[in-house]
């Protein structure tokens, strides 16, 4: 198994890191603060901003056509930009009072895929659904608990619902849309955590966050081998994504959610993000048609 040293981006703690993502025209990472409300953007030469949208910002997802991000929220999506701030709202997901979105991406055919969770988490009250364009969402799977990690690779799909330490893969239909439980594709150790974020590389390997393991664990999704992994300071890492000018870096986000403070003073970078180069590409993210 290779091991990979993941270096800090960016110091600025966040209660729940989430939402990796790589901006190509902005030549910027991106990632969200779910607790603290705030979207985070910082460019290749470190300069950062901050957003405060005042809602829950769990997911952030490229738009094709437009210099712009959609954003999960609380209760649905919407679009942003840095120069206009929260924009029109897309979609409404959920509507009761302990339930938000949680992770999202987008699909090679353009719609956005992206589940809800129980606050705090209980089991089988979450929600997995599928928006395309301006299409009224549709559910795809229910009674998950945590959603999480969505990757395509031709005709499957991959997904993570957290609560359950595995991997599942999907048949996917691109040009619909369906999806079909196929297997389990991974079971994670105890001691390795909770699957939480996914990306994907170019040879077809996933690289996985693992919440309460330490770290981004490489896995083939075909034969269940761990390939690799990307050591971080912070139990509780939660997503990673794919970027930079070559395609060949790596954004991982972390948490300091329900830690004590005796943990968070053994781990005092929880919640940092950081970065890593690594000696494979990753695939781009998928935008969203609308």
């Amino acid at each position: 198994m290779k091991t990979f040293h993941a270096s800090i981006l960016s110091a600025l703690t966040c209660e729940l890191g989430e939402g990796a993502c790589w901006w190509p025209e902005r030549n910027s990472w991106c990632w969200v603060d779910i607790l603290g409300f705030t979207i985070y953007i910082q460019d290749v030469n470190g300069y950062q901003q901050q957003f405060y949208v005042g809602d829950y910002v769990t997911t952030l997802t490229l738009v094709a056509g437009r210099n712009e991000l959609v954003v999960g929220l609380k209760d649905g999506i919407a679009f942003f930009s840095p120069e206009q701030g929260l924009g029109k709202r897309i979609a409404v997901l959920e509507e009761r009072s302990q339930v938000r979105c949680n992770d999202g991406k987008c699909d090679p055919a353009g719609r956005l895929w992206i589940g809800t969770m129980q606050m705090p988490a209980e089991e089988g009250t979450g929600n997995l659904y599928c928006i395309s364009g301006s299409v009224a969402p549709v559910l795809k799977l229910g009674g998950v608990t945590i959603s999480n990690g969505l990757v395509w690779q031709g005709n499957k799909m991959y997904y993570n619902d957290t609560h359950t330490r595995t991997v599942q893969e999907f048949s996917y239909d691109v040009s619909t849309g369906a999806i079909a439980f196929t297997r389990v594709a991974l079971h994670i150790p105890p001691e390795m955590g909770w699957p939480d974020g996914m990306a994907t590389d170019s040879e077809g390997m996933l690289w996985i966050a693992h919440w309460g393991g330490y770290g981004v664990y490489c896995w083939n999704p075909e034969t269940g081998e761990l390939l690799g992994k990307v050591e971080v300071p912070a139990p509780n890492v939660s997503s990673c994504a794919f970027g930079g000018p070559d395609m060949n870096e790596l954004l991982i986000t972390t948490a300091r959610e329900h830690m004590t403070a005796g943990q968070v003073a053994e781990f005092p970078l929880s919640g940092s993000v950081f970065h890593v180069r690594l000696p494979v590409k990753g695939l781009p993210a998928n935008y969203f048609r609308y």
